[in-house]
C-alpha cells in the first residue's frame, strides 16, 4: 500500500493530460528502476555483492581488465542469490521412514484405492503378490493426496505407503524425482504402475535407470475421449516414450492391445492379455425366466460423460410404458446435463450410488442397459452376468470379449437399436433364458482364480519361482 501511495505521489495529472505518452513514459523509467533496486536487495539480502565476491573480483581485474575499468569499483554490480530449500529433503526422510526397514520385492503404485475397474484389478494384483510372497515383501505405494475407502480391502501381508498425503501439494516435476530416487534406492525386483500419471511420468523420463535394477510393468484398459472425441490416456500420452523400458503391458481386453500397436507403433507384443477373475460367488439362476409384473429395465453406472446418459434418456422417452431403474452418482466435474431431464421423467427411478451389484437386481428386470462410448471390459457386466442378467450393450472396446459379437449393439449412438434389444428382451422369455446362459458361459471361461494366477506366473519376473516339490512338474523351464 506505501508503494501504491508513492506511484500516485509521482504522477503529474496535468502533465499526464497534456502529453500522456510523455508521463507515462517518465513513470514506467521510475518503476523499472525502482524493481531493478527492489531485485537487487531481494537478490542479495540488502548487500550488492558478498565479500568473498568482492575479493576474488578484484583479484582477478588484474588478469581480466574489463571486470573493473577505470574508476569502477566492484560493488556497481548486482549480486542474485539462488533461494536454497531443504523441504524436498526432508519429505523424503519423511517417505523414507515410512517405507521402514525391511526391503520391498514388488511395488505396486497407484494413484488411489477407490470403487472401479481398475481398482479392482490392483486388489487381484495385491491378493496374487500376498499369497506368493513373504509378508511386507509386497509394498502398495497411493501417488494422490485423495480418500482411499478400498484401503480396508489391501491384504494385511501387503504394506502401504501414502506418498500422495506426504508430499502434500508439491508440483508433479518434484514428485516425480522423489518417487524415482526411492524407488531407485529400494531396487525392487518388480515396479507395477497402475494408473499413476507420477510413476507414468518416472517411467517417460527415468525408466532407463529403473530398469537397472527393477522389472518395470504398467497395466492400461482403454482410451479416453476428450470432448472432441480425440482419443486420450496415458496409452497416448506416455507409452511411446515408455515402452522400450517395460517388460509388459497388461490389458484387461484384446481389443486395444492392437488399436495402440497400430495407430503407436508399439510392438504388440509388448502386451499381455489378462482376463480379471470374477471374485463373487455365482449361483446360477436355472428354470424358467418370469418376470414379476410389468418388465423394466436397469441401468448402473456413473453419471458423466462416458457413459452416455443421453442415449439413456432418449431411449427411456422411446419406451414410455417400460419403467426403468436408475442407479448412479456424479462424479467430480461439471454434471451431466441430461440427468436433470432423466430425472423428471415418469418412467424413470432415479437412485444413488451402490455398493453391490445384486442389491439393485430386482425379479422385474428385463436387461441391464449398459450404454457407453469407450470401454475396456467394465467389470459391471461382469457382475450382471453373474446375477443373470441379460445385457444389452454397445460394441464398444473389450465387451466383445465377454458378449457375442451378433447380439451387440453396433453403433453406441444407435437408439433405436438399444430399444429394439429391450424390448426383445422384455417380450420374449426364452430369448432371456439364452442370454442367461450364453453369459454364464462367458463368465467361466478363462474368469478363474487358477488361470488369473497361471497367466502371472508365465510373464518373465513378475512372481517369485514357486519352490520345487516332488509331486511338482516342471515344463518349458518355469515350475508349474
Amino acid at each position: 500500500m506505501r508503494r501504491l501511495f508513492a506511484l500516485a505521489r509521482r504522477v503529474d495529472v496535468r502533465q499526464l493530460l497534456r502529453n500522456p505518452r510523455m508521463e507515462l513514459g517518465r513513470i514506467m523509467v521510475w518503476l523499472g528502476r525502482r524493481i531493478e533496486r527492489v531485485g537487487r536487495n531481494t537478490g542479495s539480502g540488502h548487500r550488492p555483492m558478498p565479500d568473498w565476491l568482492h575479493e576474488e573480483m578484484v583479484a582477478l581485474a588484474a588478469i581480466e581488465p574489463e571486470l573493473l575499468r577505470e574508476g569502477d569499483e566492484p560493488r556497481r554490480f548486482g549480486h542474485a542469490s539462488i533461494p536454497l530449500t531443504n523441504r524436498p529433503g526432508e519429505i523424503y526422510r519423511e517417505l523414507v521412514e515410512s517405507v521402514g526397514t525391511q526391503s520391498a520385492s514388488h511395488v505396486l503404485i497407484l494413484p488411489w484405492l477407490v470403487r472401479g475397474g481398475a481398482d479392482r484389478g490392483a486388489l487381484h494384483h495385491l491378493r496374487v503378490w500376498a499369497e506368493a510372497l513373504p509378508a511386507g515383501k509386497a509394498l502398495l505405494v497411493l501417488t494422490e493426496d485423495v480418500a482411499s475407502p478400498w484401503l480396508e480391502r489391501v491384504p494385511a501381508a501387503v504394506r502401504v505407503l501414502p506418498f500422495g498425503r506426504i508430499v502434500g501439494g508439491m508440483a508433479l516435476p518434484g514428485r516425480v524425482q522423489l518417487l524415482t530416487r526411492l524407488l531407485l534406492q529400494m531396487q525392487p525386483a518388480v515396479i507395477h504402475n497402475i494408473n499413476s500419471r507420477v510413476a507414468w511420468q518416472a517411467f517417460a523420463q527415468h525408466g532407463l535407470a529403473l530398469r537397472q535394477k527393477s522389472g518395470l510393468f504398467a497395466s492400461l484398459f482403454c482410451d479416453d475421449r476428450d470432448e472432441e472425441g480425440v482419443p486420450t490416456g496415458f496409452a497416448r500420452s506416455h507409452l511411446r516414450d515408455s515402452y522400450a523400458n517395460l517388460v509388459t503391458v497388461f490389458c484387461d481386453n484384446s481389443v486395444y492391445p492392437n488399436i495402440w500397436s497400430r495407430e503407436l507403433g508399439v510392438p504388440r507384443q509388448l502386451f499381455s492379455v489378462l482376463r480379471f477373475p470374477y471374485d463373487q460367488k455365482v449361483v446360477r439362476k436355472e428354470g424358467p425366466y418370469l418376470i414379476e409384473g410389468p418388465a423394466r429395465v436397469l441401468w448402473a453406472g456413473r453419471f458423466d460423460r462416458q457413459k452416455r446418459l443421453d442415449i439413456l434418456l432418449q431411449v427411456a422417452k422411446s419406451m414410455p410404458s417400460v419403467g426403468f431403474d436408475v442407479h448412479g452418482v456424479s462424479e467430480l466435474g461439471r454434471p451431466d446435463p441430461a440427468v436433470k431431464e432423466i430425472r423428471g421423467l415418469p418412467n424413470v427411478v432415479l437412485n444413488g450410488s451402490f455398493e453391490r451389484f445384486d442389491d439393485i437386481v430386482r425379479p422385474t428386470h428385463a436387461a441391464l442397459l449398459f450404454t457407453t462410448s469407450w470401454e475396456g471390459l467394465p467389470t459391471l457386466l461382469l457382475d450382471a452376468a453373474a446375477a443373470g442378467l441379460p445385457i444389452v450393450a454397445p460394441a464398444v472396446g473389450g465387451i466383445g470379449d465377454l458378449l457375442d459379437a451378433a447380439w451387440l449393439v453396433d453403433d453406441p449412438d444407435d437408439v433405436a437399436g438399444f430399444v429394439a434389444r429391450l424390448k426383445d428382451l422384455g417380450h420374449d422369455q426364452a430369448l432371456r433364458e439364452q442370454r442367461r446362459i450364453e453369459q454364464y458361459a462367458s463368465l467361466s471361461d478363462g474368469r478363474d482364480w487358477s488361470t488369473f494366477v497361471k497367466t502371472l506366473q508365465d510373464i518373465p519376473f513378475y512372481l517369485p519361482e514357486l519352490p520345487a516339490a516332488p509331486d511338482i512338474s516342471i515344463e518349458q523351464g518355469r515350475i508349474q
